[in-house]
């Protein structure tokens, strides 16, 4: 069965967390016995999509831009945050110059309209193919450094995009802080440039990813934008309302799910344990069996309830974004496993027609009708 994940971040595992993502999850794994526990055990590489059979996925550009930061300060390779625009936008240019590489290494490739998406699925499902298709996102919008700039970006592959990350961004609030003092990292609406990079990509015809977005940024974001919006990768608020290091607005609120639902977006349901599972501590503080397949689709159905279909649910994992397997539910111990998901919503009286749907259909329907047409 082809599957489709709608957010992965395989350029900023390469460069930031030095994973060749050509190489087996196995081998990586080896390779980082005993290493710094931040980068999570390794559960995504491109040889382990193939294994599971993910045929397309959404793929990061990722550097933000927080001006407020000391200039002075110890800095890490593994570090996304510069102070300046044009630090960010280098970064995400050589993020994007990653994925040039491995398409042209035959490794994947980059899927900028709706035709060469059709013709990568067909040839995926023929055998003809284990070439990755990687439609390009990018997760803050801090690399554009003006928003005129985003046709260039789009020029380049890159068809959609979120306002900000963690923290606010140059055009929105995004995921506010759980650190008090961290007074920057708020919830608030979008600023001047935010409204006029919404008014470009509505011209470009580019869908708006409003994960991640404040719930401020998130509301003026939706009444603004004439465009597309979908959540790549999110959970349920009602489900999860506070967490271990998650604050609340990262994830989605009811309403917020029926107005993705009501503009026709589709939400991608992430894999990390703290999103999916109220009062979940990292182990050994908890039980690492608590949080399973089955907690998954409680939160599938539970969008499937409020959309009155299972035409608005897809998979986000975000599998490969800052933790690892050790904080994913049991049952999945890498990318390769996401079809597990498929019996647990059989058990739940899903049809196969909407476990079809949930595990690659929806993204795909989405994105045939989102893409440019060539």
């Amino acid at each position: 069965m082809l599957i489709v994940d709608g957010h992965l971040d395989l350029a900023n595992n390469a460069l930031r967390g030095e994973r060749d993502q050509r190489l087996a999850v196995a081998a990586l794994r080896e390779r980082e016995r005993g290493a710094d526990e931040s980068r999570g055990i390794c559960t995504v590489t491109l040889p382990e999509l193939r294994r599971g059979g993910v045929a397309v996925v959404v793929s990061t550009l990722l550097a933000r831009c927080k001006p407020w930061l000391d200039p002075a300060r110890s800095i890490k390779r593994t570090s996304i945050d510069y102070v300046d625009e044009t630090m960010s936008f280098a970064a995400a240019q050589g993020e994007l110059a990653y994925y040039r590489l491995l398409q042209q290494q035959g490794e994947l490739r980059v899927l900028e309209s709706a035709r060469q998406l059709d013709e990568h699925v067909e040839r995926w499902s023929g055998g003809a193919t284990k070439q990755v298709g990687v439609i390009l996102t990018m997760e803050g919008a801090d690399p554009i450094v003006e928003p005129e700039q985003v046709r260039t970006w789009h020029a380049q592959g890159l068809r959609t995009l979120m306002l900000a990350h963690f923290g606010r961004s140059r055009f929105a609030a995004g995921t506010p802080s759980t650190d008090p003092d961290e007074a920057h990292d708020v919830d608030g609406p979008l600023t001047g440039l935010g409204y006029a990079l919404l008014k470009e990509m509505e011209q470009l015809e580019m869908p708006l990813d409003l994960s991640h977005s404040s719930d401020q940024s998130f509301f003026c974001a939706i009444d603004a934008f004439g465009g597309t919006v979908y959540s790549s990768h999110a959970t349920c608020r009602a489900l999860v309302a506070e967490n271990w290091g998650v604050h609340p607005m990262r994830l989605h609120t009811d309403e917020q799910l029926r107005l993705l639902v009501r503009r026709e977006g589709v939400i991608g349901v992430t894999m990390f344990n703290a999103h999916l599972q109220e009062g979940y501590k990292p182990p050994p503080e908890s039980d690492p069996d608590s949080v399973t397949l089955q907690t998954v689709g409680v939160h599938v159905d539970h969008i499937c309830q409020l959309a009155g279909s299972a035409r608005h649910v897809a998979i986000g994992s975000d599998l490969d974004g800052g933790f690892g397997c050790e904080h994913t539910p049991r049952g999945l111990d890498t990318i390769a496993d996401l079809a597990r998901i498929g019996p647990v919503l059989s058990d739940r009286g899903f049809s196969d027609e909407d476990i079809g749907r949930f595990l690659g259909g929806n993204w795909l329907a989405f994105w045939r009708g989102n893409l440019p047409d060539r």
